[in-house]
């Protein structure tokens, strides 16, 4: 590895593009490289970034790297040796971009101290989630401790007992009321795939409980009509391009499952499977292009669907009907540990804690259940009326021959 004087790197003027340059070799034995920018500083930031690039760490010890070179370096070295996927690949990505937009991006490390750090942190809680903030954290963290270990930092300058708490609260999955699932029920039974080109698949989605990504990476081969059940083991992602792609095996082990299909949805699946005859890969569903369907696609053509029929609200997307599949089953009594199979959660406190306003409405009109048996049986000189006018009644849709939740489908295919 060749040591690099910045100071005395010659950088002339190409008349001609109305440019800068230089000529490099970053590696002994390498060829020389050709560096242009509108200004010298611009070259000498380009030269600086290849030697970030080839792993001078004795360059960085001495003369240090930027904050966003150090992140994008670090993240390159764990990317190198194969320990990121396309996807999350892309999340990088995305972080990289707003932490360019930090004051301290392009400060030397070796002049930041823990303050620059915990005033970036702070900014990042009131403007993200906990979920997104978690992910600038690990990437900054992930990075200094590096920096700290290679000696280009004298020691490590974040607080890992203070975190800042996120002000910006998570958006809450907003799930459909039994009216409102009634309403949308009917509607998709009463249109064509013409019409609508996804309805089989929100039907999908609605009474099998399977995310948008598994939905739009069902192919014939997924389908199992003897049986009547549908593997789910692949799911929509994005390459480093931002391109969808469908990606064999789910996030974790609980994510392939088998589902048995209800009654009520073999002649939508049996007429999807008819038009994934003629589509690409024999995808269930495919866009206007015979391409995969993305995510974004789908949200917007199912709130489409929701605002005409004035059920929409703020925040609403595909993921509620998935959400209003895990509520009916809630409602229905089913156990937490076999909502949680159904679900593909890799453990059931996932489910616990995503549901727990859920389960705990049905805690407390389970209860009011309790103390109406208490009342029957006398135990109390004075019985209290109990008011269960605002329980939900799970029955079955006059209008529609699905029914709410198909509980005889679901129940015995999976033992506790």
């Amino acid at each position: 590895m060749r040591n690099i004087d910045l100071d005395k790197l010659s950088i002339f003027y190409d008349e001609k593009n109305n440019r800068y340059g230089t000529k490099i070799t970053i590696e002994s034995g390498q060829p020389r490289k050709s560096i242009y920018g509108k200004t010298k500083q611009e070259v000498i930031e380009s030269v600086k970034k290849l030697i970030y690039q080839s792993g001078n760490h004795d360059y960085m010890v001495s003369k240090g790297i930027s904050f966003i070179d150090l992140l994008r370096y670090n993240f390159s070295r764990r990317d190198n040796a194969g320990l990121i996927g396309d996807a999350q690949y892309s999340r990088a990505e995305r972080v990289f971009k707003r932490l360019e937009k930090s004051k301290i991006a392009n400060i030397n490390v070796k002049d930041l101290k823990e303050q620059d750090y915990q005033a970036l942190l702070e900014e990042l809680s009131k403007e993200y989630a906990q979920s997104s903030f978690d992910k600038f954290h690990s990437e900054i963290s992930q990075a200094l401790e590096f920096a700290y270990r290679k000696k280009i930092i004298d020691e490590f300058p974040l607080d890992k007992k203070i975190k800042p708490k996120c002000k910006k609260t998570t958006k809450s999955i907003l799930a459909l009321t039994i009216e409102e699932q009634k309403i949308l029920t009917n509607y998709l039974e009463n249109i064509t795939v013409k019409e609508y080109a996804y309805k089989n698949a929100s039907l999908i989605q609605l009474y099998m409980d399977l995310r948008i990504g598994e939905t739009m990476a069902l192919s014939l081969e997924d389908i199992d009509l003897e049986n009547k059940q549908i593997y789910i083991h692949k799911t929509v992602s994005v390459d480093r391009n931002e391109k969808p792609i469908i990606k064999e095996n789910a996030k974790t082990d609980a994510g392939n499952r088998t589902l048995p299909i209800p009654d009520n949805l073999l002649p939508y699946i049996k007429e999807q499977m008819k038009l994934a005859l003629n589509h690409k890969d024999h995808l269930l569903f495919v866009n206007r292009n015979n391409a995969i369907v993305t995510e974004s696609s789908a949200n917007s053509q199912l709130k489409l669907r929701l605002v005409k029929l004035g059920i929409y609200k703020e925040g609403m997307s595909t993921h509620s009907l998935r959400h209003s599949y895990a509520t009916r089953c809630i409602e229905a009594g089913i156990d937490p540990v076999v909502l949680s199979k159904l679900m593909g959660h890799a453990d059931v406190s996932i489910t616990l804690r995503k549901y727990v306003t859920v389960f705990n409405e049905f805690k407390a009109k389970s209860t009011k259940k309790t103390d109406q048996y208490y009342n029957d049986l006398g135990f109390f000189k004075n019985k209290i009326p109990i008011n269960n006018d605002n329980e939900p009644q799970i029955t079955k849709n006059n209008k529609s021959n699905i029914i709410q939740f198909p509980k005889k489908y679901v129940v015995n295919d999976y033992e506790r």
